[in-house]
């Protein structure tokens, strides 16, 4: 009934977190994050394009070859150059993976990659981040869960991405912490994904994605009346519309794999969910 599966009650070692706040800057800081976004990107591209072309996708090899012109010619600070290496060689070797055959570039107003040495954390919701400039100071708008989840001392601050989306700032905060023991399961539950049910378990029960059908149908055809109008503000509503219809089905798959959990581990049960990798080429007719 359930086919192929894969065992994943294998957890790592480590587990990791992000937690996305929103950055207000006053008006010279907003103009050094965009100048240093600018640079940071530009490097980052030329790093691509050398690790690309030499086909090198190790850090270190890398670093070699690029640190000197990333700092001399885009005028970035010691550890900025080393995260626009290190983001360049995790760009190149995911393509590379993928089987894509174009080098990766990255937009003037992509997201910058701080490591701990380039923002600092301070009191207050107070951010310290690093730019062409020198540092400036932002405040981080937090709400409780932000708060809640920042300040919980049992995982450990990493490194941030700083993303810019719609003239307004935010910073992603990694956060890791080590992963319990896990303990030995009595047993397997098994899931199978569809469409009509999203998931449906080895117990019988099912998880309906009629909710997802009934948000999506009306706004499939505002869609298309917008692709229809096509003008500016046409194509701003869409792009507006896909990050709230990828928000909604996030939730809606983050609340049933709640509950999965939830249900596997009051059954000391580990998951085993259903692989769809290359399923039109295992199937038969």
């Amino acid at each position: 009934m359930f086919g192929l599966w894969y065992a994943c009650w294998m957890t790592p070692t480590r587990s990791t977190r992000t937690v996305c706040c929103k950055l207000s800057l006053d008006t010279d800081a907003t103009a050094a994050i965009r100048a240093t976004a600018e640079a940071f990107n530009a490097a980052a591209t030329y790093c691509a394009a050398v690790a690309w072309h030499k086909r090198i996708t190790n850090k270190n090899k890398l670093h070699h070859i690029v640190y000197g012109p990333t700092r001399s010619v885009y005028g970035l600070g010691a550890q900025l150059a080393c995260c626009t290496r290190d983001k360049a060689a995790e760009a190149v070797r995911a393509a590379r993976a993928n089987g894509h055959d174009t080098c990766p570039s990255f937009q003037p107003h992509s997201s910058i990659r701080y490591d701990a040495r380039t923002y600092r954390l301070l009191s207050r919701d107070r951010v310290s981040l690093h730019t062409l400039t020198g540092r400036v100071v932002g405040q981080l708008v937090l709400g409780e869960f932000q708060r809640r989840q920042l300040y919980d001392t049992s995982w450990k601050i990493g490194g941030a991405e700083l993303v810019q989306r719609d003239g307004q700032c935010y910073l992603h905060i990694t956060q890791t912490r080590l992963n319990p023991t896990p303990d030995e399961p009595t047993g397997f539950l098994g899931v199978d994904l569809g469409i009509v049910n999203l998931a449906a378990d080895s117990d019988g029960d099912t998880y309906s994605g009629a909710d997802v059908q009934r948000v999506r149908e009306p706004r499939f055809q505002h869609r298309q009346r917008l692709q229809i109008v096509n003008t500016r503000r046409a194509r701003w509503r869409l792009r507006k519309q896909a990050r709230r219809e990828a928000r909604f089905q996030r939730d809606v798959n983050h609340c049933i794999s709640k509950k999965l959990v939830a249900k596997a581990r009051t059954a000391r049960k580990a998951l085993a969910v259903e692989d769809l990798t290359r399923i039109r080429e295992r199937g038969t007719v």
